[in-house]
């Protein structure tokens, strides 16, 4: 059956139910935004592939435990928040803040100029140490505001404060990258 037309919170009721069907479902909407924020406030692709397979495991696991009162999206990203301050906290992975896989994010290059692809790659990998740098809230809002257009009162339940704190942690993340990238030039 194609469930491509049913709500994300549909399809978890279904999961509630032990319907794995759905759950491959929803794993394949939020895999990539949740790899996406996973990479960027781990610092490691390979980190992130970890958190992502615990955060489904949880969200199979935990499935008795989504009320249904808000979006699923929001409680998904809660739980993978919740796998990556579990696993700072135990210390099982040694983050690093380069990824062996560098890529330049976001970035298109215009042509075959070699100078323009090494500039826009430093310019890259200044961005990505100086967002691994900033404090673990201000870097989680950053992510979730940025790369995955949460608004803010639903970042404020994934980190669990208010939405003035989320806005105020996003307007102290993106001084200190100012600070830093001019810092770089």
């Amino acid at each position: 059956m194609d469930y491509k037309a049913e709500t994300d919170e549909w399809l978890m009721q279904q999961v509630q139910a032990g319907r794995r069907d759905c759950l491959e479902v929803l794993l394949r909407r939020y895999a990539t935004p949740l790899l996406t924020y996973l990479h960027r406030v781990s610092g490691t692709h390979h980190a992130a592939e970890d958190l992502l397979q615990e955060t489904f495991l949880l969200v199979w696991t935990k499935r008795q435990t989504f009320a249904g009162r808000g979006l699923f999206g929001s409680w998904v990203f809660q739980i993978a928040t919740n796998c990556f301050r579990q696993s700072r906290r135990s210390h099982l992975r040694h983050l690093s803040r380069h990824d062996t896989g560098a890529q330049i994010d976001g970035v298109k290059c215009p042509g075959p100029d070699p100078s323009w692809l090494a500039v826009a790659t430093e310019q890259q990998q200044q961005l990505e140490t100086a967002i691994s740098r900033l404090p673990e809230q201000q870097r989680m809002v950053l992510v979730l505001r940025h790369w995955n257009r949460l608004p803010f009162a639903e970042i404020a339940r994934v980190i669990d404060c208010s939405e003035a704190t989320v806005r105020s942690h996003l307007h102290h993340a993106l001084k200190r990258l100012r600070r830093s990238m001019e810092s770089c030039s």
